[in-house]
């Protein structure tokens, strides 16, 4: 039971990822990636027919959580360029092992804050307006996808 609950965790964490660190990660394409997820939020205010201040509420949630894992995203980045320094030459085990968990336990406070602003946003929508966004967020993860195979094919 627990291997699957662990399983559920990964595949979340990395649907999660997905959806929002890794387009946070990739500095080149940020501004890009940025205007596009305004428009795909815009979008979605607009299709759900939030309410002014619903939609402010909405946009709330997430600027509060993306100024939130700032942070995090510095931490992972500065983790992970030690990891790769430590990895080179003759590894050293118990540095990696420290570096391995606090990773981790980053990656884990990212994949939460993930869940957390999901959660929030959601309860700002009735039952329809949150499938329709479960809906619209499948949409948008598929053209990611469709996206990035185009982009390794060229």
């Amino acid at each position: 039971m627990k291997v699957k609950a662990h399983i559920l965790s990964v595949v979340i964490s990395l649907m999660l990822t997905g959806l929002f660190l890794v387009p946070a990660l990739v500095q080149a394409k940020e501004d890009s990636w940025g205007e596009m997820h305004k428009m795909h939020r815009a979008t979605a205010v607009k299709e759900l027919k939030l309410s002014p201040e619903k939609a402010k509420e909405f946009n709330a949630v997430e600027e509060k959580y993306v100024k939130d894992r700032q942070e995090l995203v510095d931490r992972l980045k500065k983790s992970q360029a030690e990891l790769q320094n430590a990895m080179a030459g003759t590894p050293d085990e118990a540095k990696i092992k420290g570096l391995v968990s606090a990773i981790r336990a980053d990656q884990d406070k990212m994949a939460q804050s993930f869940k957390s602003q999901f959660d929030e946003e959601l309860a700002l929508m009735t039952p329809v307006q949150q499938g329709q966004y479960l809906l619209t967020l499948h949409k948008w993860r598929e053209e990611m996808m469709d996206d990035h195979m185009k982009m390794k094919q060229k």
